[in-house]
């Protein structure tokens, strides 16, 4: 049966997402600022067709070295972003309702039509029913 998580279960559920949340900011950063590094170094092209080169030749490593403040800089926006964003996302997005156990997907409307409110699947516990043991299941000694 289903059964609201205790307060402190919701901190944790809490903490949890923003070391989530943290973690992809930190990596999203680090990816970005790691992919412009190795196309700045490896994958930079000249195109002669234009009147200006969509992207520079290849760098050298003081030319990166010297770039590397912008791009920490670019690489740090793209990670607040990123970190801001799964702040706010919501991974289970089942919606049940305590009172009579209707289970729907997520929307605006919160009132179940028993009289109950929808509450997220990952704001309650599983736990199993008890189940009292009948003779027939004993084994005979």
């Amino acid at each position: 049966m289903w059964i609201p998580k205790t307060n402190d279960e919701l901190k944790k559920l809490l903490k949890e997402k923003e070391k989530t949340a943290r973690i992809t900011g930190l990596a999203g950063a680090l990816m970005v600022i790691i992919t412009l590094i190795v196309d700045a170094k490896y994958i930079g092209v000249k195109i002669e067709k234009f009147p200006i080169p969509l992207t520079q030749p290849i760098f050298t490593w003081t030319q990166i070295f010297n770039s590397l403040p912008g791009i920490s800089m670019f690489g740090l926006v793209v990670g607040i972003f990123g970190y801001l964003g799964m702040r706010k996302i919501r991974l289970i997005t089942t919606l049940i309702c305590p009172k009579c156990k209707r289970i729907k997907g997520y929307d605006k409307v919160r009132d179940c039509s028993c009289g109950g409110h929808f509450v997220f699947l990952d704001e309650m516990n599983w736990i199993e029913d008890e189940k009292p043991e009948n003779d027939e299941t004993k084994e005979n000694t």
